[in-house]
């Protein structure tokens, strides 16, 4: 048999508890709203970059290929990844 008995624990403690993490919450939604902002404007620009880049090539791959028959893949990536 335990000895151990725990304290009483108070209910007006957990509530203040809650409220605390609440508030807490609150504050970090509030800063860091300004952050994440930021941080995914640029992150937007720059994924939007990246897709316009790769479809350019692959339409210039993709034309060149039909028109001339031309491997514009393997001449920037090399034969490297070509089997």
């Amino acid at each position: 048999m335990n000895a151990y008995r725990p304290a009483p624990y108070s209910n007006w403690i957990i509530v203040l508890k809650i409220i605390l993490l609440i508030i807490a919450l609150y504050f970090s939604a509030i800063i860091l709203s300004q952050v994440f902002a930021w941080f995914f404007s640029i992150a937007f620009v720059v994924i939007r970059i990246a897709v316009y880049f790769v479809t350019s090539i692959l339409v210039l791959h993709f034309f060149l290929k039909l028109l001339f028959g031309y491997d514009l893949l393997r001449f920037i990536l090399g034969s490297r990844f070509s089997r």
